[in-house]
């Protein structure tokens, strides 16, 4: 015997639904990716000029580590903020629920959303939206 499957039915209701948290997390998303571009552009500038100018041997590379550190980090930036902006389109499209709930988790934890301030409401309200359970059926 098989498992019958209810069938997906996609709401004017739900599409309404999560319009405005998809595009709340779409700009949290976008701010994220803009910050950690900005951030990757400015480690990678001040790394370049600490290996310039380091004469000494242990303070100039323990600068030219931290740069890169930082460096490494806004990549890590980007990357969360890509997933973001992936997510919040697949939200708009009323795909793959469980990856919708990830990102706006994702997009409330501090030092790891691309923007904490902005990500911990939008990311409240994905979640708030995403788990009433007309929403949840519209998922396909």
């Amino acid at each position: 015997m098989s498992k019958e499957q209810k069938p997906v039915v996609t709401t004017p209701e739900a599409s309404d639904q999560v319009s405005g948290p998809s595009i709340g997390l779409l700009i949290t998303g976008i701010l994220g990716a803009a910050l950690s571009f900005i951030g990757l552009i400015a480690g990678l500038f001040e790394t370049g000029i600490e290996s310039i100018k380091s004469n000494e041997f242990i303070g100039g590379y323990a600068r030219i580590a931290e740069g890169a550190a930082g460096v490494a980090f806004c990549f890590v930036g980007l990357l969360v903020a890509g997933f973001i902006i992936y997510a919040s389109l697949k939200m708009k499209a009323l795909t793959q629920w469980s990856l919708c709930i990830a990102a706006s988790i994702i997009a409330m934890i501090p030092c790891i959303s691309p923007c904490c301030i902005v990500g911990l409401p939008i990311g409240i309200w994905c979640l708030v939206v995403l788990t009433k359970p007309e929403v949840r059926a519209s998922f396909h």
